[in-house]
């Protein structure tokens, strides 16, 4: 009875080497997903219509870009912008408003030549003289970003002057 129990667990022991040797080789079989990550602080000046008045935008911008590449080609870029100290100056009033907050978009690149990906973020507007009127969601900003063949990442750009209102306020 011993000499079975013991060329069971043989058996046994065998099988599951000889599975531990196989599976780890099919998954190295598949290509590895890249992922490239690049940070820039832009400034942004410039003008554009809001709900109210024509408001003269200056502050800056951090575009945090993190790209991840499929097996076959193409993949994912998250495009994560956060304004910085971002005023602007009312055209008509003369008033100060203020604008914060971050946002985070996930755009799908396809395979092949240079792709110019371009976001609008969502931010917060703060109307004069305070917290007293709700803040306005707004996209005042749009972020372009070259993303090469190979995933990695060319250029980050951002401008003022695009608006969308957020239809849910």
């Amino acid at each position: 009875m011993r000499g079975n129990l013991l060329r069971a667990f043989g058996k046994i022991f065998l099988l599951v080497a000889l599975l531990g040797l196989t599976l780890p080789a099919a998954g190295a079989s598949a290509s590895a997903q890249v992922i490239h990550r690049r940070t820039e602080v832009l400034a942004l000046s410039g003008t554009f219509s809001s709900a109210v008045e024509p408001v003269t935008l200056t502050g800056r911008i951090r575009v945090s870009v993190t790209t991840r590449t499929n097996p076959g080609g193409g993949g994912t870029a998250t495009i994560t912008s956060q304004l910085i100290n971002t005023t602007g100056i009312g055209q008509d009033s003369g008033r100060r408003y203020r604008y914060i907050g971050a946002d985070r978009t996930i755009v799908a690149f396809p395979p092949g030549p240079v792709i110019p990906l371009a976001v609008f973020p969502t931010f917060l507007e703060f109307y004069p003289p305070g917290p007293i009127v709700p803040p306005h969601p707004i996209q005042p900003v749009t972020v372009l970003t070259t993303v090469l063949a190979d995933g990695s990442i060319d250029s980050i750009s951002a401008t003022v002057g695009r608006l969308i209102e957020n239809p849910d306020n």
